[in-house]
């Protein structure tokens, strides 16, 4: 017996008999290089286009160029930085004025769900109106920033309505309402794009789970709540994801609606003084494109905060299943 068995225990390094030994980790398959090479393209194409320009701003923010010339580049001692304690309060109402501008953002994804919850039950016609609703997106944003502009001018649409007599654009009492009036023009624009997803998005959604929800007696509220919006959460995240990006760098309809005035102001304070207009300002108008690149980059540090924070918490969920 002792010797049976000591004849059935393999030797060590061996595989069983009749079993094939299991596969070695082999990193330069096939399959592998197929991917690195799909990988690679757009990161190429990234770092041609972009690793310059990337460079270029960096190597800009420590000195002054003519003309924007690199080859004109001198070392300014970081005047660039220090002039952005100088220039703190401007910084501060750009930023102020990008961030109500991405709650329009917001406000539009809203607008979308809801949009799209209403033609997703079985409404006649559903495909017309999403294709209405989708043709201010597909519009050009120029021409939708100039329509509003004329519609909030002093002799536009929206006094002729009211019966006022009051310049939304530049007034100066209140100069918010430029802010606002751009504010408008982004929702009307932004939830096409939204609705479309949505309206997909709840087709994906097992029907079985709202007649399971019925049998149980949820109402509406709670079958919207518990089944379809964790339902759309993929879409969701990432609308919210473009809606941020998006609302950060808005720029279309505030270099349109705010024109740079004599005095160097976008409308009264500053009131449609955008951060990535302020960088137009700064880098293509003025030529400071030193000063630019620092905005650029406080641009890029507010956008990847909220960015990288939703995305780790939506990959620590995901972990979680």
């Amino acid at each position: 017996m002792e010797l049976a068995k000591t004849a059935a225990v393999p030797e060590e390094g061996k595989a069983v008999s009749g079993r094939s030994p299991l596969p070695k980790n082999k990193i330069f398959t096939k399959q592998n290089v197929i991917c690195w090479i799909i990988v690679s393209v757009p990161l190429l194409a990234f770092l041609v286009f972009n690793g310059f320009t990337i460079i270029f701003s960096i190597l800009s923010m420590f000195g002054d160029m003519e003309a924007n010339r690199l080859d004109t580049l001198k070392w300014n001692n970081f005047a660039n930085f220090l002039r952005i304690g100088e220039d703190i309060g401007t910084i501060w109402q750009s930023i102020k004025v990008t961030l109500v501008l991405t709650l329009a953002q917001f406000t539009s994804l809203m607008i979308a769900i809801i949009i799209a919850a209403f033609l997703s039950q079985d409404v006649k016609g559903t495909r017309f109106f999403q294709t209405l609703y989708f043709i201010p997106y597909v519009c050009s944003s120029v021409a939708v920033s100039i329509m509003w502009m004329v519609i909030f001018g002093w002799n536009g649409g929206l006094n002729s309505l009211l019966g006022t007599d009051i310049d939304w654009l530049n007034n100066m009492e209140n100069p918010s309402t430029l802010t606002w009036a751009i504010f408008i023009s982004v929702i009307w624009q932004a939830p096409g794009y939204g609705i479309v997803m949505y309206c997909s998005a709840f087709k994906s959604i097992n029907p079985a789970l709202y007649e399971a929800a019925e049998l149980d007696g949820a109402n509406a509220f709670q079958k919207f709540w518990y089944i379809t919006l964790p339902g759309i959460s993929t879409i969701t995240f990432f609308l919210v994801l473009a809606g941020i990006t998006a609302g950060l760098t808005t720029f279309d309809a505030a270099r349109i609606m705010a024109p740079l005035s004599w005095d160097g102001y976008a409308g009264p304070e500053n009131a449609g003084l955008a951060l990535m207009y302020y960088i137009y300002i700064e880098g293509v108008q003025f030529g400071n494109m030193g000063y630019a690149s620092i905005l650029s980059w406080i641009l890029f540090i507010v956008m990847m905060i909220p960015s990288v924070y939703l995305i780790r918490k939506r990959i620590l969920s995901l972990e979680d299943l």
